[in-house]
């Protein structure tokens, strides 16, 4: 297979690495601007000398964009990824924010705001559940802490094209500041369900066609129900940022259980919201045929909670599936 490299992103490394290491000036601290409410961009490396925090903006650049809307994130430089690391592969990153106090008015205390990666690109992932103020809390803490802990090293170092109102590289053995004792292995330090960390591939600069997509959730706080999609981040080989809104499809539902009662029989499967489900059904003469050419029985919208659908019919042997639109 033919390897395709970057010249472009290759140069541009060589050649801010190399300004980089001349740079000696003492500059007044230029204090990395951050609120809560903004979304906070974090790349990190195992190994590297590193991490970079860069702020993306308010929530509300991104919870409003129609379906189908594509932008870039210009804060993200590639000069800041050429100086933090030696490449774009097998890099760590994520987007994080939280209203932990209610400094946004515009949404509930310990709102939060978190990636989800999808292992393979093209499909979507299943959402975040929300919780419950008191659980949101404590991942809020961990958030707002990368915001508000870059704000403060930059406000003691000096101001150079690494430490601006946007984006600031801090070591990553500095265990005041940097990424590790905050967000732990992806999780904010236990704090979180789950890794909303990404993980580039060890050839992502091997071929342009590569990709890494997360998906962005919108986390209210709740009971268990699944967060709000609010579209996902793609990052690329030469080192940009883009967020698209594309509606994904609903997750493929899961039978959870069948149960039959006389000629009623119940199929039971978790929703999520928005989705309609539809129950297919066919005898053992139509098993060998397409799922699409069975007939299509009950249908229901998805509430974020197990739901069922009943089929009436007497035959003894009886399939089905479940369709997710």
């Amino acid at each position: 297979m033919k390897i395709y490299r970057n010249p472009i992103l290759l140069r541009r490394l060589a050649a801010v690495a190399g300004g980089f290491a001349m740079f000696t000036g003492t500059g007044a601290a230029a204090p990395f601007l951050y609120s809560q409410g903004d979304l906070v961009l974090t790349f990190r490396k195992t190994g590297g000398a590193s991490d970079l925090v860069v702020n993306i903006g308010k929530a509300t650049n991104y919870n409003t964009l129609p379906a189908g809307a594509s932008i870039t994130i210009s804060n993200l430089l590639v000069s800041h990824l050429a100086v933090a690391f030696s490449g774009v592969n097998d890099l760590a990153w994520a987007v994080g924010g939280a209203n932990r106090l209610g400094g946004d008015p515009n949404y509930p205390v310990q709102t939060l705001w978190v990636t989800r990666a999808r292992f393979d690109p093209n499909q979507p992932t299943n959402p975040w559940l929300r919780k419950g103020q008191f659980d949101q809390g404590a991942t809020a803490a961990q958030v707002d802490g990368v915001g508000a802990k870059t704000a403060t090293y930059s406000g003691n170092t000096a101001s150079n094209a690494n430490n601006s109102a946007q984006a600031v590289l801090i070591p990553s053995n500095n265990l005041d500041y940097g990424l590790s004792p905050i967000i732990g292995n992806g999780d904010y330090d236990g704090s979180f369900q789950g890794n909303v960390q990404n993980l580039t591939a060890s050839d992502f600069d091997a071929d342009f066609a590569n990709v890494s997509r997360s998906d962005l959730y919108e986390l209210l706080p709740g009971n268990d129900t699944p967060g709000r999609y609010l579209g996902y981040f793609e990052f690329k080989p030469d080192g940009t940022l883009t967020f698209n809104t594309t509606v994904p499809p609903p997750p493929r539902p899961t039978v959870t259980s069948i149960t039959r009662s006389g000629d009623v029989t119940t199929v039971s499967f978790p929703t999520v919201n928005g989705a309609t489900y539809l129950l297919h059904a066919t005898d053992l003469a139509g098993l060998g045929t397409p799922v699409s050419s069975w007939s299509i029985g009950a249908s229901v919208s998805g509430n974020g909670s197990t739901l069922s659908l009943a089929d009436t019919n007497s035959a003894s042997i009886r399939f089905f599936a479940v369709e997710a639109q």
